[in-house]
């Protein structure tokens, strides 16, 4: 799956944004099996591109104001999970209606030949068939509930971080799982009671990408604070034993030759 095929994905998103339903008709491939959620009218799998246009027609006409906004891409090889918030309002009934739902899609060559609608995101990575993205994503969801020890538990005793942001200009490396405890208060110096929210991961070899938002506030000023960044976070037997961060994202893409 190319960089390509995650704009025209994405383009597909925003173009359903603005009642503008056939933007992905490019990428689909005129075969194209899909398969809605279990709770669906349509569950099981269907074969066509026509098919699918026009399940994804009946699905946006339900809904008045209808907006679908991805927050977080998981790609592995030719599949790529998309979780997205879903608000509108019902047609006819007037309720405020407001999801998170979790598209798969597959892509070869250009063509989307498989789209999936799981009940879950953990059903979704389950069958991505690489437990990389699971783990990190636990880390990070442990991390945002405080819950540190469980963050850190993905981690090799071992572990070497690269960071460019802290303790100072330049970065620094931390190491072991204390060292990691010391990178965390010291960016909290930074960012205050901070999070981090992964918005795209993709799985390369023994690699994963992580592109993350970081937000907080400022220690001493207490205004809001947001940096967009990179981790790339090597595994091993399961864990991760290094992490490299990056300010600028496009220099994370291009050391895994995504960019």
């Amino acid at each position: 799956m190319t960089e390509d095929d995650i704009r025209v994905l994405l383009d597909g998103y925003a173009a359903w944004n603005r009642g503008e339903f056939d933007v992905l008709g490019g990428l689909l491939d005129p075969e194209l099996e899909w398969e809605p959620g279990f709770a669906d009218l349509n569950a099981g799998v269907h074969r066509g591109a026509d098919g699918f246009r026009r399940f994804v027609d009946s699905w946006v006409e339900s809904f008045d104001e209808f907006r679908i906004e991805p927050e977080l891409l998981v790609q592995s090889d030719d599949t790529v999970i998309v979780v997205a918030h879903q608000q509108g309002r019902g047609h006819g009934s007037g309720i405020e209606l407001e999801a998170r739902v979790v598209h798969v899609w597959t892509v070869r060559e250009g063509k989307a030949l498989r789209w999936w609608g799981p009940r879950t995101l953990g059903d979704a990575l389950e069958a991505l068939g690489d437990e990389k993205p699971e783990v990190a994503l636990r880390s990070y969801q442990a991390f945002n509930r405080g819950d540190l020890e469980g963050a850190l538990a993905v981690f090799d005793p071992e572990i070497v971080w690269h960071t460019y942001l802290v303790p100072g200009p330049g970065g620094g490396t931390y190491h072991g799982h204390e060292g990691v405890h010391e990178l965390w208060a010291d960016a909290r110096n930074i960012f205050g009671d901070f999070r981090n929210e992964p918005e795209r991961m993709v799985a390369v070899g023994d690699r994963l990408l992580v592109l993350v938002r970081i937000c907080g506030w400022g220690k001493e000023s207490g205004v809001e604070v947001e940096a967009k960044i990179a981790h790339i976070h090597t595994f091993r037997d399961g864990k991760v034993v290094r992490v490299e961060s990056y300010e600028n994202r496009e220099d994370a893409l291009r050391e895994l030759g995504i960019y």
